[in-house]
């Protein structure tokens, strides 16, 4: 009597668990994000020089385009429904966009974010400046940002006087508009 191994089929790709596909798309987007973070992080920010022009479709339909502002100082500032951290500083955006209406112009860009969860966000804190979100990250990757929120200060003539990662507080908004407008 002769004993033999196991002979049982080996698992081929066709039997393998649907789940396990699953895994291997979540895991090539992570990488993917990892990559282009590492990538950003290499070119490092956009600090300085002239703002990148992008146009931005409102959440109100409208069309605006940054170059439309030349003139007048433009605070940028990249945000998502998802940021803890936006939350500190969505009010004190919205006052000082109301303050200084006219004199200087606030774009909102909505940053990995899904509509409903932003349009909340946008009632929750009374937003009225213009606000998108940003389809395929492109106005983000021109940018260049390391996350949310950042704020770039954008002069009359279009180049960037600035730039703040993280929440912003109120005496220093504050400074910064009055950089702006003395420019």
């Amino acid at each position: 009597m002769s004993v033999q191994g196991d002979v049982s089929p080996k698992p081929t790709t066709s039997s393998r668990p649907i789940w396990f596909y699953g895994v291997v798309a979540v895991s090539l987007v992570v990488l993917a994000l990892l990559a282009m973070a590492l990538i950003r992080t290499q070119q490092g920010q956009v600090s300085s020089g002239p703002a990148p022009d992008f146009t931005l479709e409102t959440f109100e339909g409208e069309t605006l385009r940054l170059s439309d502002f030349r003139g007048t100082p433009v605070v940028i500032n990249f945000w998502a429904s998802w940021c803890v951290e936006c939350y500190r500083e969505a009010d004190l955006l919205e006052q000082t966009w109301r303050r200084y209406k006219g004199q200087v112009m606030f774009i909102g860009v909505d940053y990995v974010d899904t509509l409903e969860p932003a349009l909340e966000y946008i009632d929750r804190y009374d937003i009225t400046y213009p606000n998108g979100m940003d389809k395929g990250n492109r106005i983000a990757d021109a940018y260049r940002i390391q996350g949310v929120p950042e704020t770039f200060f954008v002069d009359r003539e279009g180049n960037i006087a600035g730039v703040k990662i993280g929440p912003l507080e109120h005496d220093e908004l504050e400074q910064w508009m009055q950089r702006l407008l003395q420019e």
